[in-house]
């Protein structure tokens, strides 16, 4: 008896874990049908379970629903309103999905409540390791020649736990390889192998890039390409209404944008019309480099600032304008301003232009030059009025009755005409009357350029002669005179000899330009 009794007790032992459990005196038990499930992430598994009714009464709108951890899975619950009569039977299944789970064991807890009543089973479910990632390549798809490429390799976990393996690229170029690469890595859920390869100034070509991996006998491979291209790229540098443009164009006119370009220094990208414009404020020599494809290009743009300067010749303001070199400026807008209003002039091929006095008015006249190919000028200049002939008044004889008196204006008398040789005396006096007469053992020579007139002077020292005095000047001469010595023209220069000068003397040399 004792022995039947031990093994009893011991039956009970066995048995008492595998029945489900439910609440004191419960006419309700949930029974699943299959007690283990397995899965990786991303999996659905169904587990049928029965209901039984071992009470006295009939049981409607059970509830069944699955616990489990609170992270990892997706539970399903329903509601089953299909009475279940005393010592009846009721199957249906319930789903969960796997998401990403960590691998390992999981025990899950089916439940079934009706009012007040429930019942309870236990179910296990293995999450096996999910072997997943991707693979991508970031580079563009056209370069051109000069620039640096970068390909960017990323690789992104998608297990569920860590996974080991093997990954790698290569790098062709028409066919050749250029750069080759593998490793073994190993990375944990979610994390990302990345590598950036910077390819310097690569040659012109059709590049091919395969970035490849092998982990958990998965094995996974994507590609990309990109070209190295050099185009046929030509440009104009200038100046022009006070900036220096530079256009860049391909081989059928159309503007390039995005190419480098730098002006002194400042670096720029041409826009969509393939355009630079630099604001300039100061005149000078702008260097211009451009990336043209790779092929460095080097210019300069000279930017030239006008210059004014003026003589009044009674109602006439003759108004000269030369450029930064001193080199007289044709095409040249003046304009005028003074208390009458404006007047408006083209300067000659000189440099020349008159300005009407009767137009503007006599005072402070406010000058400008302007051109789109110089940096502007202005000046102010003070004009007189030129004084009126002065009438003269004839008186009739003394008579009983007597006549009216007419008045006639004297006409001015012409300058009589001295000839050449006066011209140059008159001309050159007015022009090199500054000579310091602190020279008293040394001679003294003066030059001067009025438009297309070039004076010399030279003084004797004033305490002895000058003997065997020479002047030599590289000039364009068309025409030389002198008012002593002997002057001629000899193979794009000027020769002036004197064989003697008394102290003090003065001598004068003209020279017309070309």
């Amino acid at each position: 008896m004792k022995l039947r009794g031990l093994a009893i007790i011991t039956l009970l032992l066995t048995v008492l874990p595998f029945i489900p459990s439910a609440s004191a005196q419960s006419p309700l038990v949930i029974i699943p049908l299959n007690n283990n499930f397995s899965g990786v992430p991303g999996d659905t598994i169904i587990i049928p379970f029965q209901l039984e009714n071992l009470g006295n009464q009939t049981l409607e709108n059970i509830t069944v629903y699955v616990t489990g951890p609170a992270d990892g899975f997706l539970y399903q619950s329903k509601v089953i309103r299909e009475a279940i009569e005393p010592n009846q039977t009721y199957q249906d299944t319930l789903s969960i999905k796997i998401l990403n789970t960590p691998p390992g064991k999981y025990n899950l807890t089916l439940v079934a409540r009706a009012g007040s009543v429930y019942s309870q089973a236990q179910v296990t479910v293995s999450v096996k390791t999910l072997v997943d990632y991707d693979l991508k390549v970031d580079v563009g798809d056209e370069y051109p020649y000069g620039s640096n490429v970068s390909v960017i390799f990323k690789m992104t976990s998608k297990a569920n736990g860590v996974i080991i393996g093997r990954i790698g690229y290569t790098i062709t170029r028409d066919g050749e390889t250029v750069e080759d690469f593998a490793t073994t890595i190993y990375l944990n859920p979610g994390e990302s192998w990345v590598k950036n390869v910077t390819l310097t100034r690569p040659p012109v070509g059709n590049y091919h890039v395969r970035f490849w991996a092998y982990f958990g006998r998965k094995s996974k491979g994507t590609t990309a390409s990109f070209r190295i291209f050099q185009r046929n790229l030509g440009y104009d540098a200038y100046f022009r209404d006070g900036a220096i443009h530079v256009f860049v164009y391909d081989e059928t006119g159309k503007g390039v944008p995005g190419i480098h370009v730098r002006i002194n220094g400042i670096s720029f990208s041409t826009d969509d019309g393939g355009t630079v414009s630099y604001l300039v404020k100061e005149p000078g020599t702008y260097e211009v480099v451009l990336n043209l494809d790779g092929r460095i290009v080097t210019t300069f743009v000279e930017v030239k600032k006008l210059f004014i300067s003026y003589e009044q010749e009674n109602e006439t303001l003759l108004v000269r304008v030369v450029d930064s070199t001193g080199k007289p400026t044709p095409n040249i807008t003046v304009t005028a301003s003074g208390p009458l209003g404006k007047d408006y002039a083209t300067t000659n091929a000189s440099g020349l232009a008159a300005i009407s006095l009767e137009k503007t008015g006599y005072g402070t006249i406010i000058l400008k030059a302007e051109s789109s190919q110089y940096m502007g000028a202005s000046a102010t200049a003070k004009t007189v009025e030129p004084p009126k002939p002065t009438p003269t008044t004839t008186p009739s004889p003394t008579t009983t009755s007597k006549p009216p008196v007419t008045t006639t204006p004297t006409p001015p008398k012409p300058p009589k005409n001295y000839g050449p040789l006066a011209m140059i005396l008159i001309v050159s006096g007015v022009l090199l009357a500054g000579t310091s007469y602190a020279a008293f053992f040394r001679p003294i020579v003066q030059e001067e350029t009025i438009d297309r007139y070039y004076f010399v002077k030279v003084r004797a020292p004033r305490l002895k002669g000058l003997e065997g005095f020479t002047f030599e000047k590289a000039v364009n001469a068309l025409e030389v005179r002198a008012t002593k010595g002997k002057a001629e023209i000899q193979d794009g220069r000027i020769l002036w000899r004197i064989e003697h000068l008394e102290p003090g003397e003065e001598a004068y040399l003209q020279v017309l330009l070309g």
